[in-house]
Parts: structure tokens; C-alpha cells; sequence
């Protein structure tokens, strides 16, 4: 079988984050990396109307980079001569990539490689388990990475200005860009063969103010663990060494032993202070060389693990593992704990280098984090793999201790605390200041930062708020998935397309194209259309929208010819019609000005931009239209301005800027360094999103309202208080491939790209065309543009993108500033291709039709008249964007964090033709013309967020979400749920039975465990709300391992089958007690609701809990019978009338059995070690028997099928990230007659899948065939979807292995030929991984999509290069890659 992997949703789970001068040195941005994807943010300021914080900021995406690789460390570092930081990128196993941003390109540069993979450093190593942390010196001297967890690899950097000689470098080189006078060689130091044998590090960091760089390392020689701690206990110790990178020496300077057994990590304390910072999980340790060490304990627990002298903090217990700490100021760092409290900690200095006490003050909670950076200079960011990642304002204020009484208590409090002699106060007096002041800290939330993982569990549910219209088309369906932790929990509610709601439906068949139009009066001040103008093949109709949507008479508008366009002038106070032969300005009905156009052949196309517009005509001559405006009288005056001769132009667009990106002046910051797209003024946000965060940041504790400040802050964000006035320019494309841009009103040529219908990555002005340079003629390989339209995206448009239509393919580019020095007078401008993976034509079905032909396919009269496809639009369900009308047709829209997304929406098939339309029945919604000629009136779904990758509904829960299943015949969703709480009780043991729980009574600074409580509870998808009554508690001490809504036999239905929610639950008390389980089968039962509580009519019936002989690890049904895995024993049950559970078959299996799928009568059961193995199921016999299994180890984490017509594959996923395929195949002789599953691939996609689930594929038959031909072209495959818990989703589908050969020859050349971001190698990335060495040869039949997906994006000569080396054409191969997209297009 032959399959390819595609990634359909990135990850976003945040995982790293910094802060740095990405694009320049006077912009700072936030970097942050969540697996294989690189995103750059600003923070610009956002203060919404009735917003609560004074200092409001959000985040924009300014970039997004994807990498053949997991980025495993990142830091940043400014090289010499250069006006910004470089990004250090480290991989596995020991990887790492210097990248900085390109200002040429607008794109990433790979500036140095470094491999730290040899034998030697690697120490015979299958499996890495350390991860190469970077660190980089404050000064900026050197970076050191941790290389297979006992050396460091140390990376000199060089800040000298001129070198004459060229220095000798390192096994890798740097690239272009940066040449090797800005790196020394790079070596490695083996830290056990120190003076202080070094192994098992925990963490380095580099010390501040040193003159060397000193690396700072702390260690544990001999390990051990919480249980052996009254045999050996204070095992961490500390070394520091210092760097001689000119001669590669390393002397120890610095050591320090018998620290906790609890350290965790070190933070550096920056200078003035200095030292470090040790953080416990019990403790805080600070350590100077030139001071004594000093430590406080954060709860009791402390004192009797460790003989480290710690001072005792009072009223204080806390435990800092898994925390995550940055320093906010000299003496101040910031901690969020592993349950997401807020708390700061200040250093109390003693003299120069030294500190004598730690205070620590909870300020607020927030959530779960994995990676916390400083913003600007009163922000924090903080960035979360188990929720949404949050920006964070902050305030200090000192106190003055002299205001109140209260502030009087306080300081005697912390001169108590300090031990300050109060004799000094005398003699210095108060403002002597000589202990530190006491800050209080406020944090408010400003911006989040969505993410649905970790995916724990998925299931698919039916769509509640769907149109009748749309149900006749066959199942639609939604994914539903466990996201988050603790109180981060919350499920995901995705849906990979829009689903319009439709308000009503017209046939009006015939009609090609349609506008609606604003008819504004002076005292009117609405927003609302008042006319849709719809084109027929030989008229016109006009209809009034208002209460009611009548048809008007023949008044002023042009009814009995086909309409051109139709659009708003003069701030949408007047209306312009165009047709083949005339002008007309309009005022609501009435007729203002008439224009005859009998020149040219008629009418091609026109386009407005605010007061101009601009009309082609058919033999390729322009016409510019201005409104005047005189003693009260309008008019249109016309112009004919002279455009540079060349190739005939095809297509025509208009654009209003309100960015000022498009200028032809440089500012003197443009002329000292190329900049990107200044930062925008920023709409505002949603504030419902900010109040759940806000919910989440406070809890329980009293914050006093913030007085809002009306000074501007001196650490706000990027701010964009310059008001540009709007420029207009027309954009034209000719015959020939070329595109030029023209300034109106004068239509001066500002720009000029010379083949650009090649799409090459990045476009660059050409310079002015001389009239004796000949034209490009167009030859027959090349393609064809057939519309072109420049689109200010964002709230206020301030983001301008390129969008075209060449060869039937939508290309995307972002404009982005760079001087022009060769062409004075040009737009100082380029733009760089956005990558998407959004394929629109069906090579299948037709050729490619030129620009001036029908879309529709239709024989009009009419056929010189162009019919654009790419419809902009404003405050559609409050968003802006553009709708790509065809066969299919696609949502683009970008929000205020100024990402682009696209939203297919095939749910209606081919759309003609797309208008805004806002009126008091349908307020912001839209018109569309579907194949069937049914104009369709429908508004955006409000419940669901269209500012992600797909449009998702998050709902929280505020505890963890572990299964969810859909119970089909109620319609409701199935969901486990558990809630920490702290253990007070052990249970007392009565031989392996236990007897009773017995309260532990402790201190009230004793840090008690936590222990999760499980409930079982019902979701209605309409409302997202626990159904009244249905929430089930499980006892004390029961985990729930497997929940699952399973077909079992009952004898109350006519099929014989009914849908039970059955529970599998483990009892663990210990290793002295015998593990039990338990099972518990309900039944979802329909009674009559409460007056006014519609959500009653279902009520949850427990028909059967009993305890079972062991813990219940798996569950599912095999025909009608219940399968329970008990660890390695497997049993059968019938459940009868209701009551009890019979057994009908067992089996003894290998170690531990935590996953099982069934098909028909076989199951797939996945083992904790040994991999996965077919079982069946023989009703005849009543026996389970094994047939076949895997004879390779793999830790298993999720099992599923691929199916492929009469193929059956077992898809596997393991803890190495590896996804394998394996078959049964009994005639093969390496099977051994069946015994062995043989593998056919082995794949990695670098994240823990925990979840697969398969859908029939979709038909690959063209647009528009009949039903009996995309039946018969309907195949019997299925799509295998897969979700990570790095919140990625990604599908496997079975393709023919002529299609596979020819795409792999593809993958070997695109791997080959194409320059990948940091060097990473696509290969290497896909390659299979294992824990152990084994004796087996990886097989590689499954393809990269992502990498495929790439040959979409490149220019036409690369494509057909890329082509030709494999013997096929462009057009094949996207033919390949639509039909892959077609057949998986679900949800």
C-alpha cells in the first residue's frame, strides 16, 4: 500500500519564546516556536472603547516560517556589524542554525550550520535524551549548546571591525550574508574530563560581569530520588567555567557542592547584583562567588530534605518544578508556578554583590505555561502548550512608607525580615534609603494567543446549526477535541470550511454577476444597502433592499443591456453603472449625469477607487472617470491618459492605500536600513476573549481598580499615530505577462514587473520599460494571468497584499517597503510570496480559458465583458478579506492579529458570482449564485472564531478533558472530565486488600499532592452547556482509562443494537495493593423537559457498575459484545437485558494492552512495549484467537486502519513519533505463514499522535458530472486523520502506485533542488526513529505532503524544470496533488 502524510493543521502549542530585534534595530518583536513552526509577532497598542486596561496591546503577526525540524533551543544574538539579532536555532540530536530576517526577500536566511552528531561526542548513543540547550553570553561573546548531555559546543563570535587575514574556519561554513570574520572555529569541551567530573546536567547559563564568558553549570554526579533521601540527600552541585575561546582552554573557577536534590534550573541574576539563582521545587538558593550562598525555603517540606541552611519563610508553600522565571528588573523576577500562579520575587542586595533575604508576593494566576519572556519594558509574554498563550501588562509602584499606617506595618515587617539595624536610621535618617523599597505589582491581561492542544481525544459529531439547504448533499461533520489541562481545559469544536447559515433562497437562473450598492442621504446615516444590480446575458435587473426585496421599474439606472459594474462614489452618496456602451451617475433612482463610451469596442471591465474610476475598454485603451461636484450639481469628467505602449492589456484593478506603503518617498529611516511594513494602526479586539484570560489571571485574589492614566507610557508598544492620506493607483496586467502599476489621477508608471505571470518568489520593480525594448511574447508553455487585484487587508486595510489568478491558481503576495535607489521616482516597495496550500482548478475538466471568457461556462452575448472571481469585501460578520468565487471557492481574510487565512467553503459547490450585502434582516452577511442559479442571502456563524487556521469554537471547561465520544441517537457529547484536589487520606492496607482511608494531618506550610476526581457529563452541541442532571461523580481513587459510546445487543430496538457510554476505571492504591478496576455502562434516556430548560429532555441511567479482577485499560465493541482489556488479559462480555455482564471468550496477551480498535470481527490491540497485535473473534466457536503481530518492540500510542478498496493496513504510532503501516500478508515468506504483521511503511512526523479516526474519502470526479459518474468514480478508500499533542492535525490517504512513483521522484528532487530554511534536510526529518538499535531496513512508501505541497509555490520555470527532470509536466503533477486535495476535503 502506498499512502502519503499531509499536515492540514500546524501546531500551537507554544513551546519557546523570545524577545529581539528581528527586522531591525529599532523594532523589537516577539519570536516564538511551537514545534516546526517559526512565528515573528509586534506588540502594537489596541485601547477598545470601554476597555478596562489603560495600556491595551496586542499581537500582529509580522511573519511565519516553516521548519524541516522540531526546534528543540532558541536564543538570539546581534553580530558585528549588523542591525539586527540573529536567531540560534538548535534541532536534534545536536543541530544548529544561525537564521536572520532578509530584507531583500522578506524571508529567512540561514547565516551559519553547525553538527555536533559525530561518534566521538555521541558516546555510542542510539536514542539522545538530552535536549541541546543554547545559551549565549550577555555580552555576546560566544554560544555554547549541550551536545549528548556532556559536552558543550562552544560557538565564539568575533566583534572586531576590519581583519586582513582570512581566518581558518570551522567544518561548517557560514552562508551568504555573513562571511567568516564574524564567527571564530568552533570546538567542544568535554565536561568530564574537568577538573570537577560534570554528568547528568540539569541546566547552563552564563554568569553576568564577568571579563571571560562563564558558563554556569549545575549538575548532579550521583542521582537520586525522593524516596532514598535519609540515604542521600544534597546531591546537586555547581560548577563554573570560564571560556578562553583564543585558545580553547577551560579552567574552573567557581564549584559548590551538597546543594538540594530538588534543583530544577538556574536563572542569572543581571548586574548590578549578579550571581545566580537556583530554583528549587521545595527552595531558592542564591549564589555568588564573591558571597556566601543564601536560601530560603518555600514550604516545610524543605527543612527535612535537605541539610542546606535555609532561612524559613512564614505563611509561605509553594513548590516551584515546572515553573518558568524571567527577571523584570535588577532585582525583581517574575515566576509562574506549575498550577499557573503569578508570583514575584524580589533579591534584597547586600552591598555590591550580595543578597540577604528573597521576598516573595503572589500577585495573580494565570495560565499553565511553558516558556515566559519579557516584552518591551512593562510586558510579559507567556507562552503555553496547554492553553492559549497570553500577553501580560504589568505596573509597579513603590511604597512610600510614610502615606498610611498600613505602609508603616509593612516596612517593620520587612526590616524584621531584613534584619536591618535600626540604629542606621538614626544616624542616616529615613531618606538614606537603606533598605530596598517594597513594589507592589498589578498585571492585566492584553492579548491571547489561541491554541487547541494538547489534543487528548477526538471524536465526530454532527453539525447543529446547519441549513436545511445544505443537508442534501450528504453527511457533514464537525471534530470535537479534548484541548488543554487543569484549568487551561477546555474542547475544541473545529470545522475545516465555512458553513454560511442561510437566511432565505431566490431562483433567479441567468444571472452572471450581481453588486449591491449603498444609496447614502446627507441625514442618513445607516450602513445598509439600498439596490442589488444583477447582470443577466442580456439585461439587467435592479432591486430595492429594504424591509422587503422588490424589483424596480426602468428609472434611472440602465436595464436593457448587460451591466459592466456597478459602484459607490462620493462616500456612497452616488451610484456608477457602467455598461458596453454608456456611464451613468445616479443619486438612489435618479439619473445625474449620462456619458456615451462609442469608442474601443465597448466595455471590458471597470473598477472605482474613491473618486476615481477607472474603465478598459476592449481593444485595451483606458478611460479614468472623476466625480465633480458643483454648486451642488454632480458629474463625471472624463479623461484618456496616455499609458506606456506594449502588449495588450488583459486585466485591469484599482487600489485606494491607506498604509503608506505605497509611496515613492523614502524617509531618511528607509534610507539608513530596509525596513518591512511599518507597524499599523491595529482595529479593536474582542473583548469577551479578554475577560475569560481576565478570569483566568485573577481568580480568587482582590485587585483594585486601575486608574487609567492618560500620559503615554515610555515602554508602550509600537504605536501608528501618523494618519496617512489616501493615494489610489491602478494595476495592469498585459498580454505579455507583464504587470505595471500607474498613479492616478496623473498615471505616471510607479512600477513595473516584467514576467510576472511566472510567480516568482519574490517581485521586484523592473524599471521603466523603454519604448525600444521589445515586448515578451508570449509562448505557449507559459501561463496566462486572468485577474489580477491589489487588496489592503486588516481592520482599516493597512496591510497590502497582491492577489492574481495565473493559469486558474490563486498566487498571494505581501508588499513590504524597500528603497528603490536604481529608479527614482518608483514605489519603494516589493512583495514576497504568501504561502498557502489553496488549489482552485480541475485540470480534469476543462482547459484554461482566457481572460475575457465566461467562468460560468455560459454562451453569453456579451463574451468581451471580464466577470472578476476575486471579490473584496468589508465587515462581513466583522471581518474583511476577499471571496474567490469558481469551482471552489474560498474565503480570505486576514483579522486584526494580520494573519492570513483561507477558509474553503465547498459546502454549496461552485459559487458564480458574491456581493456584501448588509440590511436589517441580514446585518453584515452576504449574496452568492450557486451553479444552480439560487441567489442565496446567508451571514457567518457568530459561535465560531475565523482568526485560526480552522474556523473553531473553543469551549473552556476549567478542568482537564480526557474522552470525548458523540452519542448519535441523542445527539449530545460524551465527555470525561477531572478536577485536581488535594490528598488528605492514604488508605490503610488489610493484607493486598485496603481497609480504610486515614487523614494525614500536616503543618499548614506542608505541600499536600494532588489526586484527580473524575465526573462523567453530557454537552449539547447547540449551546456548548453540561445537560441538567447528567453529571456523574466516580469514587475516591477511581481513574478513568477508556471511555467510549459503544453498539452493544439489546433487545429494545428492531436492530438489535443500541448506543451504551461505557467507562472503564482503574483503582491504583499503591504497589502494596492489587490494582483494580472497574466498569460502569449508561444509558442516555429521553424524558420530558422542564418548562423553560429545553436542554432536560436527557437524562443519564447508570444500568451496571461493578468492580472487576484487574484495571480496565481498553474498551470497545466487537459485533454487539463488549471487549475490555484488563492489562494483558482480554475478555468478552454480552451484556444481558440491562443488568449484567456474561462472559463469553478471553485471551492472554503481552504486557499491557492500553488501546484496542475493532473491524467487523477483528481487533487491533496496541501493547505499552511490544508493539500491536490482530486478534478475531469467532461467533461459531465463542473464542478470541491471535492471527498475527508486529515482531519489532514499539511503545505504542495510538492504532488505527487504512483502508484502500480491498487493502486493509494497520496504522501504528509510537513514543518515538514514528507512524507505522503494517499488513497481513500470509503468502509473504518473511511473515513466517502469517505469524508477523509485515511493516510497508515507516514514517516519522515529528509529534505524539494520540488519536486517529478514518472518513470515507470524497469523489475525485470533476465539477459537474453527473451523480452516476462521481458514484462510479467514488472509490472505497478512506482518509486515516491523525491529531497530535502539539495541537497539529494531519491525515494519511492510500494513492495508486503510479501516482506514488511519479510524486516520490518529485519529493527526491524537491529535496534535493529547493534551499531549505536553517539547512534542515526534509529527508532526515521523515527518516524512522527507534529507541534501541534493531536489525530492520525502514520502508519509505509513504509521501511528504508538506514538502509536495512546496512544488505548488514555485515559479513556472521552476515547476517545469522540476518536471522535466522526472519525465511529466506541471500540469500533471497538480493534477496529482488537486485530486489528493479533492478526495480529503472534509469537515
Amino acid at each position: 500500500m502506498y499512502t502519503i502524510y499531509r499536515e492540514v493543521h500546524p501546531p500551537t502549542g507554544v513551546e519557546h519564546c523570545i524577545e529581539c530585534h528581528f527586522f531591525d534595530s529599532c523594532r523589537k518583536s516577539l519570536v516564538v516556536a511551537a514545534a516546526s513552526a517559526l512565528r515573528v509577532y509586534e506588540l502594537h497598542s489596541s485601547k477598545p472603547e470601554g476597555a478596562r486596561n489603560g495600556t491595551g496591546a496586542q499581537l500582529v503577526l509580522a511573519g511565519e516560517y516553516q521548519l524541516y525540524g522540531n526546534v528543540q533551543s532558541l536564543h538570539k544574538v546581534q553580530l558585528s556589524q549588523t542591525k539586527r539579532d540573529t536567531l540560534l536555532l538548535s534541532f536534534k540530536d545536536a543541530k544548529l542554525s544561525l537564521v536572520e530576517y532578509d530584507p531583500e526577500n522578506n524571508d529567512l536566511r540561514t547565516v551559519s550550520l553547525h553538527c555536533f552528531e559525530e561518534d566521538e561526542l555521541s558516546g555510542g548513543l542510539v536514542n539522545n535524551f538530552h535536549r541541546p540547550v543554547v545559551r549565549v553570553d550577555p555580552d555576546g561573546r560566544c554560544a555554547t549548546m549541550l551536545v549528548y548531555g556532556h559536552h558543550l559546543a562552544v560557538l565564539p563570535f568575533r566583534h572586531d571591525v576590519v581583519f586582513d587575514e582570512q581566518e581558518p574556519t570551522s567544518p561548517t561554513t557560514p552562508s551568504a550574508g555573513h562571511t567568516t570574520k564574524d564567527f571564530l572555529p568552533s570546538y567542544t569541551v568535554d565536561l568530564q574530563s574537568l577538573t570537577e567530573r560534570v554528568c547528568n546536567v540539569k541546566d547552563i547559563q552564563f554568569l553576568h560581569g564577568y571579563n571571560s564568558p562563564t558558563v554556569f553549570v549545575l549538575y548532579e554526579p550521583i542521582p537520586t530520588w525522593a524516596g532514598r533521601i535519609t540515604l542521600r540527600r544534597d546531591t546537586h552541585c555547581i560548577v563554573a567555567i570560564s571560556l578562553n575561546t583564543s585558545d580553547h582552554t577551560s579552567p574552573v573557577i567557581w564549584t559548590v557542592g551538597n546543594l538540594p536534590f530538588d534543583c530544577c534550573y538556574a536563572l542569572p541574576v543581571p548586574r548590578p547584583i549578579g550571581g545566580m539563582v537556583i530554583v528549587g521545587a521545595n527552595s531558592l538558593l542564591y549564589l555568588n562567588q564573591s558571597s556566601p550562598p543564601y536560601g530560603v525555603s518555600l514550604n516545610s517540606t524543605a527543612e527535612s530534605t535537605s541539610n542546606f541552611p535555609l532561612r524559613k519563610q512564614t505563611a509561605l508553600c509553594i513548590t516551584m518544578d515546572c515553573s518558568h522565571a524571567v527577571f523584570v528588573s535588577d532585582e525583581h523576577f517574575v515566576a509562574t508556578l506549575r498550577g499557573g500562579e503569578i508570583f514575584v520575587f524580589t533579591l534584597v542586595p547586600e552591598g555590591m554583590r550580595g543578597v540577604r533575604n528573597i521576598l516573595c508576593e503572589k500577585v495573580a494566576s494565570s495560565v499553565i505555561t511553558s516558556c515566559v519572556c519579557k516584552l518591551l519594558d512593562n510586558f510579559l509574554f507567556f507562552g503555553s502548550r496547554l492553553g492559549n498563550s497570553i500577553v501580560l501588562s504589568y505596573t509597579r509602584k513603590a511604597h512610600d512608607f510614610e502615606d498610611s499606617l498600613e505602609a508603616s506595618n509593612k516596612k517593620r515587617k520587612v526590616e524584621q525580615a531584613i534584619g536591618e539595624d535600626l540604629e542606621d536610621l538614626e544616624v542616616y535618617g529615613m531618606d538614606a534609603k537603606t533598605g530596598p523599597q517594597l513594589h507592589t505589582f498589578k498585571f492585566e491581561v492584553c492579548d491571547s494567543l489561541l491554541n487547541i492542544g494538547p489534543i487528548a481525544n477526538v471524536t465526530l459529531g454532527e453539525p447543529v446549526f446547519l441549513s436545511e439547504e445544505f443537508t442534501q448533499g450528504g453527511i457533514e461533520l464537525e471534530l470535537v477535541a479534548c484541548s488543554g489541562h487543569g484549568k487551561n481545559g477546555a474542547l475544541s469544536v473545529l470545522q475545516r470550511g465555512v458553513r454560511p447559515q442561510v437566511v432565505t433562497t431566490f431562483e433567479l437562473p441567468g444571472c452572471t454577476n450581481m453588486w449591491t450598492v449603498f444609496s447614502k442621504d446627507d441625514q442618513d446615516s445607516s450602513n445598509s444597502h439600498s439596490f442589488l444590480i444583477l447582470r443577466r446575458q442580456e439585461s439587467t435587473m435592479v432591486l430595492r433592499t429594504g424591509q422587503e426585496i422588490t424589483e424596480l421599474d426602468a428609472l434611472g439606472f440602465a436595464t436593457q443591456a448587460p451591466t459592466v459594474f456597478v459602484g459607490n462614489v462620493g462616500g456612497g452618496r452616488f451610484i456608477v453603472q457602467v455598461t458596453c456602451t454608456d456611464v451613468r451617475l445616479l443619486k438612489g433612482e435618479q439619473q445625474m449625469h449620462f456619458l456615451p463610451l462609442d469608442m474601443g469596442g465597448g466595455v471590458k471591465s471597470c473598477d472605482i477607487t474613491d473618486p476615481y474610476g477607472v474603465i478598459l475598454l476592449v481593444d485595451g485603451a483606458i478611460v479614468l472617470l472623476e466625480l465633480k461636484e458643483e454648486n451642488g450639481c454632480a458629474s463625471l469628467a472624463i479623461e484618456w491618459p496616455e499609458v506606456k505602449k506594449g502588449s495588450p492589456i488583459v486585466v485591469m484593478s484599482t487600489y485606494t492605500d491607506c498604509s503608506g506603503l505605497f509611496t515613492t518617498e523614502a524617509s531618511d529611516h528607509q534610507l539608513t536600513s530596509a525596513m518591512v511594513q511599518p507597524s499599523p494602526a491595529v482595529a479593536k479586539t474582542s473583548q469577551s476573549s479578554v475577560d475569560e484570560e481576565d478570569e483566568l489571571l485573577y481568580g480568587d485574589i482582590k485587585q483594585e481598580k486601575k486608574e487609567e492614566s492618560s500620559s503615554v507610557q515610555q515602554s508602550s508598544p509600537h504605536q501608528q499615530k501618523t494618519s496617512h492620506s489616501k493615494t489610489h493607483w491602478c494595476v495592469i496586467c498585459r498580454e505579455d505577462g507583464s504587470l505595471e502599476i500607474y498613479r492616478i489621477p496623473d498615471f505616471q508608471l510607479v512600477y513595473c514587473i516584467r514576467n510576472f505571470s511566472t510567480c516568482r518568489r519574490t517581485l521586484i520593480d523592473s524599471g521603466p520599460m523603454s519604448s525600444s525594448m521589445p515586448a515578451a511574447a508570449p509562448t505557449s508553455n507559459e501561463q496566462s494571468v486572468q485577474e489580477v487585484l491589489i487588496a489592503g487587508l486588516g481592520p482599516e486595510g493597512t496591510y497590502p497584499h497582491l492577489l492574481a489568478l495565473v493559469d486558474r491558481e490563486l498566487v498571494v503576495y505581501k508588499a513590504f517597503s524597500h528603497v528603490q535607489i536604481q529608479n527614482p521616482g518608483h514605489l519603494h516597495i516589493r512583495f514576497s510570496k504568501a504561502t498557502h496550500k489553496v488549489l482552485l482548478s480541475d485540470r480534469k475538466s476543462s482547459k484554461v480559458p482566457s481572460p475575457s471568457s465566461q467562468p460560468d461556462g455560459t454562451d453569453s452575448k456579451d463574451e468581451h465583458i471580464f466577470v472578476p472571481r476575486l471579490r473584496q469585501f468589508r465587515d462581513v460578520g466583522g471581518l474583511n478579506g476577499v471571496f474567490i468565487c469558481g469551482p471552489y471557492p474560498h474565503w480570505l481574510l486576514m483579522s486584526h492579529r494580520a494573519a492570513l487565512h483561507i477558509h474553503p467553503m465547498s459546502i454549496d459547490g461552485e459559487v458564480i458570482s458574491f456581493a456584501p450585502f448588509h440590511n436589517v434582516n441580514c446585518p453584515n452577511g452576504f449574496l452568492y449564485f450557486n451553479s444552480e442559479g439560487e441567489l442565496r442571502i446567508c451571514v457567518l456563524p457568530s459561535h465560531l472564531s475565523y482568526d485560526s487556521y480552522w474556523p473553531v469554537r473553543k469551549v473552556p471547561l476549567k478542568n482537564t478533558a480526557h474522552f470525548v465520544s458523540y452519542h448519535m441517537e441523542s445527539k449530545t457529547h460524551a465527555v470525561i472530565t477531572s478536577v485536581a484536589t488535594p490528598v488528605t487520606m492514604v488508605p490503610r492496607l488489610n493484607g493486598d486488600e485496603m481497609e480504610q482511608m486515614d487523614t494525614v494531618e500536616r503543618d499548614e506550610q506542608f505541600p499536600y499532592p494532588s489526586e484527580k476526581k473524575f465526573y462523567l457529563q453530557l454537552y449539547s452541541p447547540q449551546s456548548w452547556e453540561v445537560v441538567p442532571h447528567t453529571k456523574f461523580g466516580l469514587e475516591h481513587l477511581d481513574r478513568v482509562t477508556s471511555m467510549k459510546v459503544l453498539r452493544l445487543r439489546s433487545q429494545e430496538t428492531l436492530s438489535g443494537r443500541k448506543e451504551y457510554i461505557v467507562v472503564g476505571a482503574t483503582t491504583v492504591c499503591g504497589e502494596d495493593v492489587t490494582c483494580r478496576g472497574k466498569i460502569l455502562i449508561f444509558d442516555v434516556t429521553e424524558v420530558i423537559p422542564e418548562p423553560g430548560k429545553p436542554l432536560t429532555k436527557h437524562k443519564l441511567k447508570c444500568l451496571y457498575n461493578q468492580e472487576q479482577k484487574g484495571p480496565i485499560s481498553a474498551l470497545e465493541s466487537v459485533e454487539g459484545l463488549l471487549l475490555s482489556c484488563m492489562g494483558q488479559k482480554i475478555f468478552m462480555w454480552h451484556f444481558k437485558d440491562n443488568k449484567d455482564l456474561v462472559g463469553v471468550a478471553f485471551i492472554d496477551t503481552e504486557i499491557y494492552v492500553h488501546t484496542a480498535h475493532a473491524l467487523k470481527n477483528f481487533i487491533l490491540i496496541g501493547d505499552v512495549t511490544r508493539s500491536v497485535q490482530l486478534l478475531r473473534y469467532q461467533e461459531n466457536l465463542k473464542t478470541l484467537s491471535l492471527i498475527s503481530q508486529d515482531p519489532l518492540p514499539a511503545n505504542v500510542y495510538a492504532c488505527g486502519y487504512v483502508i484502500d478498496g480491498h487493502q486493509l493496513s494497520f496504522i501504528v504510532s509510537d513514543d518515538q513519533q514514528n507512524l507505522m503501516l503494517l499488513q497481513y500478508q500470509p503468502e509473504l515468506p518473511e511473515s513466517c505463514g502469517g505469524l508477523y504483521l509485515i511493516r510497508r511503511t515507516d514514517f516519522n512526523v515529528c509529534a505524539h499522535v494520540n488519536a486517529f479516526f478514518h472518513v470515507q474519502s470524497r469523489s475525485s470526479a470533476p465539477l459537474g458530472a453527473s451523480r452516476e459518474v462521481k458514484q462510479m468514480m467514488t472509490d472505497k478508500r478512506h482518509v486515516t486523520f491523525l491529531a497530535a499533542l502539539d495541537g497539529r492535525i494531519g491525515l494519511v490517504l492510500p494513492i495508486v502506485e503510479k501516482m506514488f512513483r511519479r510524486l516520490h521522484m518529485l519529493q527526491i528532487r524537491l529535496a534535493q533542488g529547493l534551499p531549505h530554511t536553517a539547512g534542515l534536510n526534509p529527508k532526515s526529518y521523515r527518516m524512522f526513529r527507534s529507541s534501541q538499535p534493531i536489525l530492520y531496513c525502514p520502508q519509505r512508501n509513504m509521501l511528504d505532503g508538506e514538502l509536495l505541497w512546496q512544488y505548488t509555490q514555485l515559479s513556472w520555470k521552476d515547476k517545469t524544470d522540476f518536471a522535466k527532470q522526472i519525465g511529466t509536466t506541471p500540469t500533471q503533477i497538480l493534477e496529482d496533488l488537486k485530486e489528493i486535495d479533492k478526495v480529503t476535503a472534509h469537515f
